[in-house]
């Protein structure tokens, strides 16, 4: 029952997947809020950022306050920030890896033996 159960979620991340549209011209994902996030985010810089970054809300956040303390960034209206954020949490967000890296601690240690 539980390989039944796992394939059949496989089956259905696999499918939600390929529904995904993504814009030819800028590389992100199409949705409703999309334009918004080319508008203030790719004025700057390329899409492979975001597409690259699997950050939390959280982070993101950090990162729009930084890029608007540091890198002259825009004010950005709360509701369309908001919109922002929801795309890139939904879209871009924190991913599981089970592949995770040996902790840094572990490999200095081994290097030094």
């Amino acid at each position: 029952m539980k390989k039944i159960i796992l394939i059949l979620i496989l089956f259905l991340s696999a499918s939600w997947a390929q529904n995904l549209e993504i814009n030819p011209d800028t590389g992100l994902i199409i949705d409703p809020d999309s334009p918004l996030v080319e508008a203030n985010c790719l004025a700057c810089h390329g899409s492979n950022l975001i597409t690259n970054m699997h950050a939390s809300r959280k982070a993101w956040l950090a990162a729009i306050r930084w890029m608007q303390d540091s890198e002259g960034l825009w004010e950005i209206e709360p509701e369309d920030e908001e919109k922002i954020l929801n795309y890139l949490e939904k879209y871009y967000g924190e991913k599981y890896d089970t592949r995770r890296r040996i902790p840094l601690a572990i490999l200095l240690q081994n290097k030094t033996h």
